[in-house]
């Protein structure tokens, strides 16, 4: 009773502020946060001992779920911003490795080095803070070669099932001062259950010639043990970037990870990305970079920052030429186009009432990831919201998590909306809490998951309370489970700062059903609100997605999705996508709390997408449901009337 009560009361501040709702507009290129900082150290440090926290168990769907604390670090900047790989499971030999920077004093004894936490177990048990990586010497301000915002993968050798024949590896920025601040690159390996004590190899790599490095957000480990990172070349006092992609390629040789570099030609001097990922499908061969970029160069029609996709089908011998995902325009994505209600759109000032649909600019950014399916194709997920030709309105009501995906490897695209954010980003302390959208999938893959942190708490005013968001997908069906909040009605709701996943998961075969267990991380304050304090990290244990074999044994799935109504809460009328791999009859049916019918209707359907245009100023202000069935599947969501 007490939560319904403090439901229906936000609920009445919700409709306050809705109706003064202003669309913000933001630039479509990130901020510079990425290149923020912590405070120098002053003087030297003793190593932190603060109390490790204990385990916290709950319930999920029936499952127990734990939170296992695991690792440390001595503040909150080596995990903001970007999603990137920090987690990494392999099913194969049931293991799991999450690097971070470490607590301690200052100097090289400090948080520049970077360590790892182990599990061999699944997650059930760790080892923590292996400590693989260390600052060569002091600095003028920070650590000479001070490890930053670290990546981690295990290398494990084609058919072997035992950890103990595995390597980990990491990856990282350092503080060089051979391109500001930045300039370096620190990489290496460890035998992944040599942790006591651990033997580490290192390299460090500084800027020049050709290679101007920055702050990497792409690192990947093949199914062949081939380890892969991208990075954009930045030069000047403002990291400009010249055009170029650096990409790295590692192998283990001789018990050591061995990289070779390359530049890849990519745009024009001055054009700017915002993110880049890279993965390969479960051949190990098929393999796709993703990079965030309006290419003002060359740009695309009404489109904005958006995928650009480079392919490769020989495990990166050779990469094709780039490839644009086009969101708006003639040529763009029906789906995205036609997501978001005729009023949203004409209350932007930039388009107003007569607005062309093909006119109409979309964003993607600042932040996205990719998975490749079992068939080789590209799956990606991030925020899209409206824009315009120099800005964006990534708020609520404009904005929303998507799944864009290709079927045929790469050359025409589709997309479904996963869920309507109401934060993009918060600020804790001086950084940023952004959505971190996460793309995972089984080992074969098969199914796929996406993730990212928002806050839905009453009255929040930003994203800063976050809770992890997933869904499973499956890539052969071409089919959605319901959206899970990951932390809800555990210790952690509303407090799963910098939420983590991993690429792969763990699944195993039930009745009818793949049992999927997904890894995740995230960053628990020892004081809050405070990034400069030290931050402990917890491990989520036992959260499974249970994935149904197929559609023919499973007649209860859904074989189409439906979009959330946008606006929503609706004023006097709202629109509801719904996309169908089966053309036939899609009926609609509104119910209020009480059960009762307030709207039916019933429309033929041979497009495989249609939009219900909703009038609903005859209806009272509150909560209702919609139910979409086609044939005898049926997908009920609840929407907010004003």
């Amino acid at each position: 009773m007490k939560k319904l009560l403090l439901f229906v009361l936000a609920f009445g501040i919700g409709f306050a502020s809705v109706a003064q709702t202003k669309h913000v507009l933001r630039s479509t290129k990130a901020p510079n946060a990425d290149v923020l900082m912590e405070a120098a150290p002053q003087s030297l440090g003793s190593v932190m001992d603060n109390e490790i926290p204990e385990t916290i168990t709950g319930e999920m769907k029936g499952r127990d779920v734990q939170y296992i604390p695991i690792g440390q670090s001595g503040n909150g900047y080596g995990l903001y911003g970007n999603s990137r790989t920090y987690l990494w499971a392999d099913p194969n030999i049931n293991s799991v490795a999450f690097v971070h920077r470490m607590t301690g004093g200052v100097e090289v004894e400090g948080n520049s080095r970077l360590a790892y936490d182990l599990s061999t177990d699944g997650g059930a048990t760790w080892t923590t803070n292996v400590q693989v990586y260390t600052p060569t010497g002091p600095g003028p301000q920070y650590p000479q070669d001070g490890g930053r915002y670290p990546q981690c993968g295990i290398v494990n050798p084609e058919g072997n099932t035992d950890p103990a024949n595995a390597y980990f590896t990491y990856f990282c920025p350092t503080l060089d001062n051979t391109n500001g601040n930045w300039g370096g690159y620190g990489y290496g390996s460890n035998p992944l259950t040599a942790t006591d004590p651990a033997t580490p190899s290192q390299v460090n790599l500084h800027s020049g010639g050709d290679f101007w490095r920055l702050i990497p957000d792409a690192y990947t480990v093949t199914s062949k043990g081939v380890t892969w990172y991208v990075d954009g070349n930045y030069e000047g006092a403002d990291y400009t970037f010249n055009g170029t992609l650096t990409v790295g390629k590692g192998e283990i040789v001789d018990g050591e990870l061995a990289v070779t570099e390359s530049v890849m030609d990519f745009m024009d001097n001055g054009d700017a990305i915002n993110d880049s990922k890279i993965a390969f499908g479960p051949d190990g061969m098929t393999g796709y970079i993703v990079v965030m970029t309006d290419w003002e160069s060359d740009p695309t029609p009404f489109t904005s920052y958006h995928p650009v996709i480079i392919k490769t089908t020989d495990g990166g011998n050779t990469w094709g030429d780039p490839v644009n995902v086009q969101l708006g325009g003639a040529d763009g994505i029906e789906s995205i186009k036609y997501y978001w209600s005729d009023e949203i759109i004409e209350s932007i000032d930039f388009y107003g009432p007569g607005f062309d649909r093909d006119e109409v600019y979309y964003n993607m950014g600042f932040h996205a990831d990719i998975i490749v399916d079992g068939q080789g194709n590209p799956h990606l997920t991030g925020i899209i919201a409206i824009g315009t030709d120099d800005g964006w309105y990534p708020g609520e009501g404009t904005m929303a998590t998507w799944h864009v995906y290709s079927k045929d490897g790469g050359t025409t695209w589709d997309a479904v909306s996963l869920y309507d954010n109401l934060f993009f980003d918060g600020t804790i302390g001086d950084i940023e809490m952004y959505n971190r959208p996460y793309a995972g999938s089984t080992y074969d893959g098969h199914y796929l998951f996406f993730s990212w942190i928002d806050t839905d708490l009453d009255g929040a005013e930003a994203n800063t309370n976050p809770n992890i968001f997933v869904v499973g997908y499956d890539s052969e069906d071409h089919t959605y489970t319901d959206v899970d909040n990951v932390t809800e009605l555990s210790l952690y709701w509303f407090s799963a700062f910098y939420g983590t996943a991993s690429q792969y998961v763990f699944a195993t075969e039930g009745d009818n059903v793949w049992e999927c267990e997904i890894p995740f991380i995230f960053t628990e304050y020892t004081v809050p609100g405070d990034p400069q304090a030290e931050m402990n990290f917890y491990y989520v244990d036992g959260y499974v997605i249970d994935m149904p074999v197929g559609i023919e044994n499973n007649p209860d799935i859904a074989n189409f999705s439906v979009a959330q109504n946008s606006p929503n809460p609706a004023v006097n009328n709202t629109s509801i996508l719904v996309t169908t791999e089966t053309a036939g009859d899609i009926s609609l049916r509104v119910s209020n709390i009480l059960g009762q019918v307030v709207h039916s209707e019933i429309v033929s359907n041979s497009a495989l997408a249609h939009t219900f245009n909703l009038d609903v100023s005859n209806l009272d202000s509150g909560i209702y449901f919609y139910t979409i069935e086609i044939g005898n599947k049926a997908i009920t969501k609840k929407m907010l009337v004003k």
